[in-house]
């Protein structure tokens, strides 16, 4: 009697299988293009909260909080006139704004700061900055 073993797949069998992942490829593409778009948004966000916290740290250590300090009010606005920080690497730009100035001192105005690329937003951070006269 001939026995016939069954010693592989078909050409049919291959043909279903591969059917089948096209499926599931098909169906998990639209999910890695999603998250492949919120990674570049979370690098850019995360690049631009890194490059406004420095320009931040610029601000603060030209302004330190000691008692007696000279800073001036006058000086901190005068940033704000300044052409925006660019960072090298990425491109984005710091533009400084800083609050009105008070009529006693010492005391604090805040001072803020907007990263954007190209002109479209990407985050901003406000501190307070100590001064100590007009």
């Amino acid at each position: 009697m001939n026995t016939r073993t069954d010693d592989g797949f078909s050409l049919v069998e291959v043909v279903i299988a591969m059917f089948l992942f096209m499926i599931l490829a098909v169906a998990t593409l639209p999910l890695t293009v999603q998250v492949i778009s919120t990674t570049a948004v979370n690098r850019d966000s995360l690049t631009a909260t890194a490059f406004a916290k420095s320009q931040l740290a610029k601000i603060q250590a030209a302004y330190p909080a000691t008692p007696g300090s000279t800073t001036s009010c006058t000086t901190l606005r005068a940033m704000q006139s300044s052409p925006p920080a660019v960072d090298t690497a990425s491109g984005f730009e710091a533009t400084v704004t800083v609050g009105a100035c008070p009529a006693a001192f010492p005391a604090s105005v805040a001072v803020h700061v907007t990263v954007s690329d190209h002109g479209d937003p990407l985050t901003s951070l406000t501190t307070r900055v100590r001064v100590g006269a007009a």
